[in-house]
């Protein structure tokens, strides 16, 4: 905690101070007040190097969805004011990357971009973290007097919102390490689909494992074809049975209640008691009647096993694991 505080401390900015500078002022009049030169308006071109802060009064906004954290927005700054930008970001227009489905957002304000904005306006395709650490440097700038470090990109063209929407994935989610999780919020973004909002609002809201997500919600993990026909909304796309996500939710939500204490969240959030449910839902004839069992007995569970579970640990000599500690003590509730 010291060394967290610590690092707060010495930062040449904070997170409030950024917000402050921005004071519900749009990025585009943002970057008109500090940019050296004007944007002449004219269409920007492809195999060319742009330099933003010489393109005062562009439109450019960020896609929704994409990652954006101030601890990585901070790590950014610091590398663009020692090194520069050492690649350049990926621009391209804005309305084709809405017409694929995905929401804008401008990077000042953070509210969304009507319709009628994006016409001659430009997103940001692959930089969106560097995008942020600009407007931190241009935050900085203005309380300071530190020059802020060049931010250079080169504009990209598509034909059509589905060759933007495939290289958009493939830049921005197939070099990832949680690679389904992020195609699944690309998913998530363009598409109202309750399994996939589902799936990811339990990550993001209540900090589950993306695989304990994925039993919770659909009962199995998804294989990549999966995902990626969710990603590109493909009516071939996976789809599940009713009765059996429902038994799920009200799995999650016994669990959660039961487990909601602090130092036992780590049970729901974990993957051995959802996978432990999906596995006695998928085998289960009536799924609906074996989550209500199981739901019962959850609410009804002594201390004893509660307190096994939650103690739960690996056990080297036994050679038995901390996840299969939880459910045999689960199997053990049912009895």
């Amino acid at each position: 905690m010291k060394t967290v505080a610590e690092a707060k401390k010495n930062a040449p900015i904070s997170e409030v101070q950024v917000r402050e500078f921005v004071n519900n002022h749009i990025f585009e009049l943002i970057l008109t007040n500090v940019a050296s030169e004007k944007w002449d308006g004219q269409p920007l071109d492809e195999d060319r190097v742009y330099h933003l802060l010489k393109l005062g009064g562009i439109r450019i906004y960020y896609i929704k969805d994409n990652r954006r954290t101030w601890r990585r927005a901070m790590k950014m700054l610091a590398a663009c004011m020692n090194n520069g930008m050492t690649t350049p970001a990926i621009i391209t227009d804005a309305k084709i990357a809405a017409d694929w489905g995905l929401p804008l957002i401008d990077p000042a304000t953070l509210e969304d971009v009507p319709a009628d904005k994006l016409e001659g306006a430009y997103c940001v395709m692959e930089g969106h973290g560097r995008m942020f650490a600009l407007l931190i440097a241009l935050a900085l700038y203005a309380k300071t007097g530190v020059a802020p470090f060049d931010f250079h990109f080169v504009y990209k063209h598509y034909d059509t919102p589905e060759d933007f929407g495939k290289a958009y994935v493939s830049t921005n989610a197939d070099m990832t390490r949680t690679t389904s999780k992020d195609r699944l919020a690309i998913a998530g973004a363009r598409s109202d689909n309750p399994l996939v909002k589902s799936y990811l609002g339990k990550i993001k809201n209540d900090h589950v494992i993306p695989k304990a997500s994925y039993f919770w919600t659909t009962g199995r993990e998804l294989t990549s074809k999966e995902v990626t026909m969710l990603t590109y909304g493909e009516a071939e796309a996976p789809t599940f049975d009713e009765t059996l996500t429902e038994s799920l939710s009200l799995l999650y939500e016994s669990f959660k209640e039961r487990f909601g204490a602090e130092g036992a969240q780590k049970i729901y959030r974990g993957v051995a008691a959802a996978k432990w449910c999906a596995e006695k839902i998928n085998s289960s004839e009536d799924k609906m009647a074996t989550a209500m069992t199981i739901s019962d007995k959850v609410a009804n569970m002594s201390n004893e096993i509660y307190t096994a579970i939650i103690t739960a640990s690996t056990n080297k000599k036994k050679h038995i694991t901390r996840d299969q500690v939880i459910m045999l003590n689960l199997d053990k509730m049912m009895k």
